[in-house]
């Protein structure tokens, strides 16, 4: 079709006047939702979803209507042009209507006299525009239709996108997650069948497709929250899927591709998400008693993961993370305030406390790049070394979560670019003649990742209290351990760390474990930052055992704060001692606690300036050949035992949280009986 031909189609000018009038149309559509949805404010989340999607309707279909309302006079009433090339109707009048509105024009020439009557004004402004505006409309039509492809394009990607996560998610969950699945799906009322599958794709969940749903959940995710807070997801997502949301997003998609030009109509199909969501929302807390709480801190943890990953989901999409995150909060919690008033005070703090950790994750999200640079240009150096490789196993699912808190802690390494050394305790993963292969599989994941391993010992036992050379025979077995476990995978070790830092009862003791790690060229770790990190890790991972997700959170807490306390401990030590910041060396254990705080801590060790080393290069520094001869049954830091050679008094060192401590003891206790 040539340009003249495109520009005088009949097809064409119907469009471009459906295009004016539909500006106005929305708008007032707009202006009116605006109005019913403040009237509403106090109602229920599912007649207000109701409104804004008839909203969405009518803003659709008086575009229609007047389309081919326009196009049937068209065809009635042909057009010719006067001498000024103003279009005007061959019939003495021409009747249209455009939504409830009845538009006349009359043959009368311009600048005749008219009435003061609306029908006299409509028929003046139409003229007006026949002449004035008419000759632009095919252009306007060219535009809508390149924005339409361009959208139409970038819709049909996002479709393919989520076709991809579909298609590549197979069913690979748990038979537990089965049997939990099929629950839900009968608490939520789903009555068509919906898969539920695990993928390494997404880091969000989200429902897909409309005729054969899938649930799809990031593999990791089972991982990082609890299941407590899975479940209530994985309902809210179902929910989606009974209410056929997914349904409704498709035609917002298609309504925002051909309105795209409309601020209003966005603003509609925004409102639409929004009112979904707090829907959805109610429907869950409706569903599951007293998950207000639980279900709040779920989202919560869910948009924190998010905004770490940095993933957007396609708008095609109902994610359990869509909406306005805060307000959802706010709304949840709200409705347990309403159930018991006597709570107010508790949802107040809670809702203050989840806010802050929103806007932390936020802060932490969009700052990263920041973040980095000072990384880049920190003057501090911080090495860390974890004892032991593989985890504890702690928990009542040994040693599964320690493969999931292996897996967890060696993703958060590589993403801070942390070349951390894991110490090998032989005594976990092999007998000493043949190898464990559940517990050897995590500590090989260890070197498949491309970290270090360095040597402990067989068995965890002090140098104190062990004679010599049964130490070293322990040494010796556990080194076989490793080069069998490393083989020609990674690196032979070069590393030794004393258990419990405890370096003998004399000064002969040590001088011959010296001498023997020398012999095999491995060089033992001197660590400055020493720390009760593995009491708080404990005390932790017992309240995961009890599923006590408030002591949770409050211990996590109190180690972030302890950690902080420590820093500056030993910070002041260097500079006390040497006038400087010199490199650090600190001690860990791969714990659960220390793979969930990852993100907080190492924001606090890249505000204070550190850069990650290697242990190799920490150590290098003049300051680790200050001269040292403590001997006891203690394991301290070796700034502690710099300090105690040059007979200077040692500062006081951050107490334990008491909570915590607590919790140690009470272990001992029952280890007693």
């Amino acid at each position: 079709m040539s340009f003249d031909a495109f520009t005088e189609s009949e097809v064409v000018a119907a469009l471009g006047w459906t295009l004016l009038h539909s500006l106005w149309q929305i708008g007032i559509v707009t202006a009116g939702l605006f109005i019913a949805l403040a009237a509403l404010r106090d109602h229920a989340p599912n007649l207000r979803y109701l409104v804004t999607v008839v909203a969405l309707g009518i803003s659709v279909i008086l575009p229609v209507f007047t389309f081919v309302q326009i196009s049937s006079d068209s065809a009635l009433n042909p057009v010719t042009t006067d001498r000024n090339g103003a279009s005007v109707a061959v019939a003495s009048r021409e009747h249209y209507k455009v939504s409830d509105v009845v538009l006349t024009e009359r043959t009368e020439p311009v600048g005749a006299t008219y009435g003061n009557t609306a029908a006299d004004a409509l028929s003046y402004l139409r003229g007006w525009l026949n002449r004035n505006v008419s000759g632009l409309l095919p252009l306007a039509v060219l535009i809508w239709l390149s924005g339409v492809a361009i959208l139409s394009i970038r819709l049909a990607g996002g479709f393919a996108q989520l076709q991809r996560y579909k298609s590549h998610s197979p069913d690979n969950l748990e038979e537990s997650w089965n049997h939990t699945f099929a629950r839900l799906c009968g608490l939520a009322a789903v009555r068509h069948k919906v898969r539920l599958v695990a993928s390494d794709l997404i880091s969000t969940p989200v429902a897909i497709g409309i005729f054969k749903p899938v649930i799809v959940i990031p593999a990791t995710l089972f991982l990082q929250i609890s299941p407590r807070e899975l479940e209530l997801i994985i309902a809210h997502e179902l929910i989606h899927i009974r209410r056929l949301d997914p349904i409704v997003n498709v035609a917002q998609c298609v309504c925002e591709t051909l309105f795209f030009y409309h601020p209003g109509l966005w603003w509609i199909s925004a409102r639409i998400r929004s009112e979904r969501e707090f829907a959805t929302d109610a429907a869950v807390t409706s569903i599951f008693e007293d998950s207000h709480t639980a279900y709040a801190r779920a989202l919560a943890n869910l948009e924190e993961i998010r905004l770490r990953a940095n993933e957007e989901m396609p708008r095609y999409a109902t994610a359990a993370n869509g909406g306005n995150f805060m307000q959802r909060i706010q709304k949840i919690l709200k409705i347990k305030t309403e159930v018991s008033r006597t709570s107010s005070a508790w949802t107040a703090c809670l809702a203050l406390l989840l806010t802050s950790a929103f806007l932390l994750a936020l802060f932490s999200a969009t700052s990263s790049d920041a973040v980095n640079a000072q990384q880049r240009s920190g003057s501090r150096k911080l090495a860390i070394g974890f004892v032991s490789i593989p985890p504890v196993d702690r928990t009542e699912n040994a040693p599964k979560d320690a493969d999931a808190t292996a897996r967890l802690l060696i993703q958060k390494l590589k993403e801070y670019k942390v070349p951390a050394t894991g110490f090998l305790q032989g005594g976990m993963v092999s007998d000493g003649e043949k190898l464990y292969p559940v517990r050897a599989n995590i500590a090989r994941m260890w070197i498949d990742a491309g970290f270090e391993v360095g040597l402990g010992g067989f068995k965890h036992i002090g140098l104190y209290h062990t004679p010599v050379d049964d130490y070293i025979t322990n040494i010796e077995k556990n080194e076989k351990v490793a080069k069998r476990l490393i083989g020609d995978m990674g690196l032979p070790p070069r590393y030794f760390s004393y258990p419990f830092l405890n370096t003998g009862k004399t000064v002969a003791d040590r001088s011959k474990v010296e001498a023997w790690l020398a012999s095999r060229r491995y060089t033992s770790v001197k660590y400055t930052i020493d720390n009760q990190e593995w009491m708080y890790s404990y005390a932790y991972d017992m309240a995961r055992n009890d599923n006590d997700l408030n002591t949770m959170m409050e211990i996590r807490d109190a180690y972030l704060e302890y950690m902080s306390k420590m820093f500056d401990h030993y910070e002041a030590y260097s500079h006390e001692m040497f006038g400087r910041d010199i490199p650090q060396t600190m001690v860990l254990t791969p714990s659960r606690l220390i793979t969930d705080t990852a993100d907080e801590f190492f924001a606090m060790t890249a505000k204070r300036g550190y850069t990650f080393v290697s242990i190799d290069e920490a150590q290098s520094d003049v300051a680790y050949k200050t001269r040292e001869d403590f001997m006891g049954d203690a394991g301290i830091s070796w700034f502690e035992r710099w300090t105690m050679a040059k007979g200077q008094k040692l500062r006081h060192e951050p107490d334990v949280d008491p909570l915590v401590r607590r919790a140690w003891n009470e272990r001992k206790t029952t280890a007693k009986k």
